[in-house]
């Protein structure tokens, strides 16, 4: 876990994405409207800490005339495990939320910072023994509940008028720990 006292020096990444969200509206004028829609996606992709690793989630939401965007999104990843003689013991994180950002038209592409905010959940379980071949062991699972938020964009490059593929990176604040996460994301505009 990063002691709080290192959380300020994540700090100023995330005031820079959030004024650059309170600015969206202002830029609004000079973007083309887009038509209001809906989009769901996949996502493939992998955590750079350890209890992360490869991750799969999904996003939906809708588009409004004036480029916001307005969703939500939840990811899973695999986690990690380790054997000893004595223990086996994996772990893995997953988080759920809502999701807001504005979506910049550079065409063809839609490049979108976007910001969310839900529970994030850690999980563990495994087990400890004192004897051999499975006498005298002890089983655990636990899952922790805490508030996470995340920030990031994606862009998006479109297939023809309904299917999409693209990038996506964020970097996701569960329990004070910072959790990069880069993805492949494709679905679908309807």
């Amino acid at each position: 876990m990063v002691p709080p006292a290192n959380m300020m020096k994540h700090t100023p990444a995330f005031l820079v994405t959030i004024g650059a969200l309170m600015l969206a509206p202002a830029i609004a004028n000079a973007m083309p409207e887009t038509e209001p829609h809906g989009s769901a996606a996949g996502l493939v992709g992998w955590g750079f800490r350890e209890g992360a690793g490869f991750g799969l989630g999904v996003r939906g939401g809708y588009t409004l005339a004036q480029n916001v965007y307005i969703g939500g999104t939840f990811m899973w990843h695999a986690g990690s495990s380790s054997d000893t003689l004595v223990s086996t013991i994996s772990s893995n994180v997953y988080y759920i939320g809502v999701e807001g950002g504005y979506d910049f038209q550079v065409h063809p592409v839609v490049i979108r910072p976007y910001i969310g905010l839900g529970p994030g959940f850690g999980h563990s379980s495994g087990q400890f023994c004192t004897g051999i071949n499975g006498i005298g062991c002890t089983s655990f699972s636990d899952t922790n509940t805490v508030f996470a938020f995340w920030f990031g964009g994606t862009v998006l490059y479109p297939l023809n008028e309904q299917w999409f593929i693209g990038g996506d990176f964020k970097l996701a604040v569960i329990d004070s720990e910072v959790l990069p996460t880069l993805a492949f994301t494709g679905g679908l505009n309807f």
